[in-house]
């Protein structure tokens, strides 16, 4: 299985990075017993955030929705630019499975903070 590929621009300073739901031929995928992982890295390899480091997911398991946010402080602390990441879903099995893939342009906002 082969990852959806989506690039995303996050503006610093906000606390949601984006949702996904996951479906199956028009069906959302039921997540019961799922646990959701996302990581954003830099080109070199660096981590810059993760599931483990101050992104959080929040799995509706119904509707097979997956909402993942960024805690304050980790989202500030993203180098302006454009980095990669991915989310995989792991069954209550044990089973990974890449959903989703791409670039994420993080950007600074130009309101005063």
């Amino acid at each position: 299985m082969n990852p959806g590929q989506a690039d995303l621009t996050y503006y610093r300073g906000k606390t949601d990075l984006f949702s996904i739901q996951w479906k199956y031929a028009d069906t959302p995928v039921d997540l019961t017993g799922y646990a959701a992982t996302a990581t954003i890295r830099a080109y070199d390899g660096t981590l810059l955030a993760d599931t483990a480091s101050g992104i959080t997911a929040t799995i509706t398991a119904n509707t097979g929705t997956v909402a993942f946010t960024i805690s304050d402080a980790v989202g500030r602390a993203l180098p302006i630019g454009t980095h990669r990441y991915d989310v995989w879903m792991v069954s209550a099995g044990g089973i990974d499975y890449p959903i989703l893939a791409g670039l994420v342009t993080v950007v600074k906002e130009v309101r005063s903070v």
